[in-house]
């Protein structure tokens, strides 16, 4: 312990920060900041990695009050003489504080940011949303998800912009800060659910930084904000609609063929996605079953494949390499395959809308139709709900009654009309 406080008491010296190439803190009188009362705050710097944050030291004084070079206030009012001491005891003990903070981040050999001391000096985590943010869009990205990451940066960009500072922590996340976030986004034209989505995005951000320590759960800003969305437009296909695309002959329209295959293939595994079928491979397939986890939620699926499916997946791959896409989507010398992706589910999409045209379905065709269909399908089958879900790989079933929701009354009205004396 003696070894370690020696050392301590070392580091600490004036320059070996900086020497080291560690964070750096300092006292600074914030004199680009004026109060009401013509003060100015004097607060603790700390920059790392290129980044600096604020903590203030809560005290404030005029300029003619400080000592820039000895980092102290200058007593003139013997009065107060004992209080400045205080004080700048108190500036003291803070800047040792966070260098003992660095000291330990570094001994621990972690890969700290600012926010991370910032979160230890304060005893309490509440560090930088943004910074939060950028974290987790890394984290998404080499866990494969990208959909999931693009989805946190563009929402990282809409904060970014309405926030315009990198200085906002999650304690400042309140009731009034999400109402005016709202106000902002229905001044920028953005939809009911386009709204929905921006605050779902962020109340699930608050949750994951609540169990990561880095935001009070006695803060929690969404149990007072509720989340509003409206019902979509029906998506969903009837039985003979989906047997119409099935059978439609595309010959001579080889780009048109392979969009409704999707599209079916789709059907027949229970909705899904296209980005999972996009990066389905042929070791994903064995036995006659298909193992593949889901891109969204990395949840594991493991089913039979249909004939019909079967069908499908010959028609595009000989299943001689394991390592190869069953489906000629994602580009395998593309260095981007998510960018490969997104650009053939925007073609996927176009050449469905020649299906539906050709077949004169008035819903707006896109391979998101089968997911839906599916379900709808499913239910009017007597699947129970609960199944559905579980088909869909949703995590409760009110996201699945979303779903749902399209074809409820028609079938209550069907039932009524049966029972109608």
């Amino acid at each position: 312990m003696y070894i370690y406080e020696a050392f301590v008491a070392t580091m600490l010296q004036p320059g070996l920060f900086k020497a080291l190439n560690m964070a750096s803190v300092k006292i600074v009188f914030y004199k680009h900041k004026v109060l009401d009362d013509g003060t100015s705050p004097i607060v603790l710097q700390i920059i790392h990695k290129r980044i600096r944050r604020i903590h203030s030291l809560k005290y404030s004084c005029k300029i003619d009050e400080w000592d820039d070079n000895q980092k102290i206030i200058k007593s003139k009012d013997k009065s107060q003489k004992h209080f400045i001491r205080e004080m700048n005891m108190h500036f003291e003990e803070s800047l040792l504080k966070v260098k003992k903070i660095i000291l330990e981040l570094e001994r621990e050999a972690k890969n700290y940011t600012v926010d991370d001391i910032i979160s230890k000096l304060k005893g309490v985590d509440s560090a930088s949303v943004l910074d939060f943010i950028e974290k987790r869009i890394e984290e998404l990205y080499k866990q494969k998800k990208d959909g999931n990451a693009q989805a946190y940066k563009n929402h990282y960009g809409v904060i970014g912009q309405f926030i315009k500072s990198k200085d906002f922590t999650f304690d400042q996340m309140t009731y009034k800060w999400l109402k005016k976030f709202e106000t902002y986004l229905i001044s920028r034209g953005n939809s009911t659910n386009g709204i929905s989505f921006q605050m779902r995005t962020l109340r699930a951000i608050y949750n994951r930084a609540i169990k990561e320590k880095l935001a009070k759960k006695e803060n929690y800003p969404f149990d007072d904000y509720k989340i509003h969305s409206t019902k979509t437009q029906k998506r969903a296909l009837k039985k003979e609609e989906i047997i119409k695309i099935r059978d439609l002959d595309l010959t001579g329209k080889p780009a048109v063929e392979r969009a409704r295959d999707i599209f079916m293939f789709s059907f027949y595994c229970m909705g899904m996605s296209f980005v999972d079928i996009a990066y389905l491979k042929v070791e994903d397939i064995r036995n006659g079953r298909l193992y593949y986890s889901r891109q969204k939620t990395s949840q594991q699926y493991n089913f039979e494949l249909l004939p019909p499916a079967m069908e499908i997946i010959k028609k595009y791959s000989d299943l001689r390499n394991p390592d190869e896409y069953v489906f000629p989507i994602i580009d395998p010398d593309n260095d981007d395959p998510y960018r490969s992706y997104q650009t053939q589910r925007q073609k996927t999409n176009h050449k469905l809308k020649d299906v539906a045209k050709l077949l004169e379905i008035s819903t707006s065709l896109t391979s998101y139709v089968a997911r839906h269909s599916w379900a709808t399908i499913a239910k009017r089958s007597g699947v129970p709900t609960a199944v559905i879900s579980e088909g869909l790989g949703h995590t409760t079933e009110k996201t699945t009654q979303i779903y749902l929701d399209s074809f409820e009354n028609e079938v209550l009205d069907a039932a009524n009309r049966l029972i109608t004396l």
